[in-house]
């Protein structure tokens, strides 16, 4: 809040102490004075009388008067070197600066009486002399240099930019020699721990000096300055109006009453008043505080439209939830103003406080415009760079140089445009320009960085999500090659054994078909359509059995340490799965403490947590819950600030070109929140990495407990080497090479088969033979109908006492809910000659 004015009870109350602090009374004329001229009189008259008529004064004359002469000169030598100097007729060496010392000293003593910081300037704004108060203040603020000078009150708080646009007003009205008084904003001083709000104050004195004050405002100055503040609201020429969320109004200031023609106190709602929606003013953003700008239609009384814009905040903290809405007219429409003076005051309280930043510049064209005054908000959006004096286009980066800059400057006069701000790190903001009725211009900021970032952040995982479905197509159809080519491999293996010329080659390539299968199942896991295969899991027997594969994995150089908790909860998840994190974790921690053979290690921990202990560490977000914990810890070089946003991403590494897939973090990403678990990390450049895996408490039943120990058992049983069997299967695929193949081992194996290219010729062949199959082998997705429509679509006759066995590359998730009604098997693709055998004897056998 400011006040400006040139007289006053302020003004006269800092004028009289100004006065005693710089005033001094011209010296009277005493005896020695009369003296001292009557005797250079005298001696000027008789050296003239000797001169000019000497011969007729004659010898006598002449005599007397020289000698009248000579005593006046030595009475002017005696009254200079003695009297003379102390009555200050004859300064002598060092007295012009005794006596500015001595006036300094008055002016001191003065302002020392003072209880509050005071500083008097002279007539070009040099400090003069300050009280303690001020010093102290000054020393607090770390401002006091060593110079015998005192700070100007600008440098005193010069470490907070808030305060520079009411230092600058102040330095303005002390230089035009105008009293102002200011309510500086809240600001720290030295190490006190609350903020300080000071009332700062200048005023002219007597020969061109200034007083500048200070005064500490009390928890009542506050209270009194929102009552003023308040009462400019009223009287200001901008349209104000406040309104609770049910659009009932319950407060409008004078300038708009008098544009719409509403008489004072008459009941209104928003919709009486706005032509369009209300609930686009009264609609709060909840993920913002910034001010939401609308142009709206005003309704008059007399019928008729204004057009304005509507600017709404919403106070944070307030139980009724009221918006507050400033009405910015347009010139035309806009409601009468009072004097200049009047106007520019309360404008200056008006936007004091705005949640939105705002300037005041020296002319219309931004381009070419300086900043006159800006509110606090702006100082700080421009990262305190928003000062008076400076170019309104430097606040702007201009990067596409400066003609593009002044161009969409220009364009804010027509339509708010979006720039980056020239900070550190770079900030969006919408500018709107209006122009004031005095020749000079208004700039709006508004701050919507936040909003652009939401914005990218829902376009980055809009494309991971295009991604995502891109690379779980492409490994649903090359699961269909690899299988072809497993399917191919396993025959020509069995054809060729150990010691034929091929047997090497044909292990080759199918080495290279496992790898392949690898990397396939890494792109299902990132696009989250792997299969799972969840079963009751006890962590720490799942860590030991790890033990053997991840210790063959480190080598020799590094240390490997597990340590186990104690009573650990059930988890349910697919063991492959989180074999597959296990394994990526332990190669990514090699891989980092591989350095010239030093020694590193590798820690696996398991324990019990809970979300709140997770939230303590800083992981979240997290559900709330119990889980179990999973560390993974390495000794290594740790990860680079710059790249740990970027770890989880799919194709991003850190390795060397040809080293790495870039998969490893996004396929363990993807595992985990299948899981429906969390993944974390902390990380130290030099000492080391921590993953956490956070995985939910499962309770199993009791026939899970049961199953659980009878795979156990399963487990320790070796496979039957006799895959040979007898049926009749239907085999339902549309990838006529992977059909053929697949047909092609199962009739190697023993079994009948009819193939059929899709889902409709399968579900005709049921129907021309039902119930004459023992298992029906089908894909998934196919055209025309798919293998789960094809089951839904035959009858129990058709089916008959056949099991259905399912492979596809996709998750069983998919199409579980199409056959809630059937018991079927499923595999995943690609899958080998043995397992398929495997799994088609079990099912006929069953």
């Amino acid at each position: 809040m400011t006040e400006t004015s040139s007289h006053g009870p302020a003004a006269g109350g800092h004028d009289a102490a100004a006065r005693a602090a710089a005033g001094h009374g011209r010296p009277g004329l005493d005896a020695p004075r009369l003296l001292f001229w009557v005797a250079l009189a005298m001696g000027l008259a008789s050296a003239g009388v000797v001169v000019a008529a000497g011969q007729s004064a004659g010898r006598a004359g002449a005599l007397l008067l020289i000698a009248m002469a000579a005593a006046g000169m030595v009475f002017l030598v005696w009254l200079s070197r003695s009297h003379g100097q102390a009555a200050g007729l004859f300064p002598g060496r060092g007295a012009a600066e005794a006596a500015a010392m001595k006036s300094d000293s008055t002016e001191h003593a003065l302002l020392e009486a003072l209880e509050e910081p005071a500083l008097l300037t002279d007539r070009a704004g040099a400090p003069l002399v300050s009280n303690a108060a001020y010093k102290a203040l000054a020393d607090a603020t770390g401002a006091l240099g060593e110079s015998e000078r005192p700070p100007l009150m600008d440098r005193v708080f010069g470490h907070d930019p808030v305060l520079n646009p009411a230092m600058f007003r102040l330095s303005r009205s002390a230089s035009s020699r105008q009293s102002r008084r200011e309510v500086l904003p809240p600001t720290r001083v030295g190490g006190r721990p609350a903020m300080v709000r000071y009332e700062a104050s200048v005023s002219p004195a007597p020969n061109g000096r200034v007083l500048w004050r200070l005064r500490e405002m009390t928890d009542a100055d506050a209270a009194t300055d929102a009552e003023a503040r308040a009462l400019f609201i009223e009287d200001s020429p901008v349209g104000f109006f406040a309104a609770r969320p049910d659009g009932a109004i319950v407060y409008m200031n004078r300038a708009l009453r008098a544009s719409l023609g509403v008489e004072d106190g008459e009941v209104l709602r928003v919709r009486d008043v706005l032509k369009e929606d209300a609930g686009r003013v009264l609609r709060r953003d909840r993920k913002s505080d910034e001010a939401q700008r609308t142009p709206v239609t005003l309704k008059t009384r007399d019928g008729r439209e204004v057009r304005a814009t509507a600017v709404s905040i919403w106070p944070g903290g307030e139980a009724d939830g009221a918006t507050r809405t400033f009405i910015f007219f347009e010139a035309a429409n806009a409601p009468a103003q009072g004097n200049a003076a009047a106007t520019a005051n309360a404008v200056d309280s008006f936007f004091a406080n705005a949640p939105f930043g705002a300037a005041l510049l020296d002319g219309t064209d931004p381009a070419l415009s300086a900043v006159l005054d800006s509110n606090a908000a702006l100082m700080d959006i421009a990262q305190g760079r928003a000062t008076p004096g400076m170019a309104f286009k430097d606040l702007f980066d201009a990067s596409d140089g400066p003609v593009a800059l002044a161009q969409r400057l220009r364009q804010a006069s027509r339509e708010p445009v979006e720039l980056q701000l020239a900070t550190n790190p770079p900030r969006a903001a919408h500018v709107y320009l209006a122009p004031a009725d005095d020749g000079r211009g208004l700039a709006y900021v508004i701050n919507v960085t936040e909003q652009r970032e939401l914005e990218q952040r829902l376009s980055q995982a809009e494309k991971m999500r295009e991604i995502g479905m891109l690379a779980g197509g492409v490994a649903h159809d090359f699961n269909n090659l690899l299988m072809a080519m497993m399917q191919n491999c396993d025959y020509l293996l069995s054809r060729h054994p150990v010691g034929d010329p091929d047997y090497m080659d044909l292990c080759e390539i199918n080495h290279h078909a496992l790898r392949a299968k690898e990397l396939s199942e890494r792109l299902r896991a990132y696009a989250r359509q792997q299969t799972f295969k969840r079963e009751v899991v006890e962590v720490s027997g799942f860590v030991a059995h790890m033990h053997d594969l991840v210790r063959r994995l480190l080598g020799e150089t590094i240390a490997f340490e597990v340590k186990h908790g104690r009573d650990l909860p059930f988890i349910k998840a697919d063991k492959s799965q989180l074999e597959r994190v296990l394994v990526n974790l332990a190669t990514n921690a090699r891989d980092a403490m591989f350095d010239g053979g030093k020694r590193g290690k590798l820690t696996i921990t398991t324990s019990a947590t809970t979300a709140e202990a997770a939230r303590e560490l800083g992981h979240n977000p997290i559900a709330d819950g119990d889980y179990v914990l999973l560390e993974v810890s390495d000794t290594g070089q740790g990860i680079k600030p710059e790249d740990q946003a970027r770890i989880f991403r799919p194709f991003f590494s850190t390795k060397e070109a040809g080293l790495g897939t870039g998969l490893g973090l996004a396929t363990s990403y993807g595992i985990i929140k299948q899981s429906e678990g969390f993944i974390f990390f902390d990380s130290a450049v030099g000492k080391g990495t921590t993953f956490r895996i956070y995985l939910p408490v499962y309770q199993p039943t009791a026939e899970e407990i049961d199953d659980m120990a009878r795979r156990e058992r399963d487990s320790a049983r070796r496979a039957p080497v006799d895959l040979s069997g007898r049926g009749r299967i239907l085999l339902v695929e549309d990838e006529d090479k992977l059909r053929s193949s697949i047909a092609r081992n199962l009739v190697k194996c023993g079994y009948e088969i009819d193939e059929a290219e899709d889902g409709e010729d399968g579900l005709a062949k049921l129907e021309a033979n039902p119930g004459g199959y023992d298992l029906v082998i089908s894909d998934v997705t196919m055209p025309f109908m798919t293998g789960p429509e094809m089951l839904k679509a035959a009858t129990t006759e058709m089916i008959g006492g056949a099991k259905v066995l399912f492979l596809s590359g996709y998750a069983p998730e998919s199409f579980g809910k199409v056959l809630e009604n059937f018991e079927v098997s499923y595999m995943a693709k690609p899958v080998g000659v043995q397992q398929l055998a495997q799994r088609v004897k079990e099912l006929i056998a069953a």
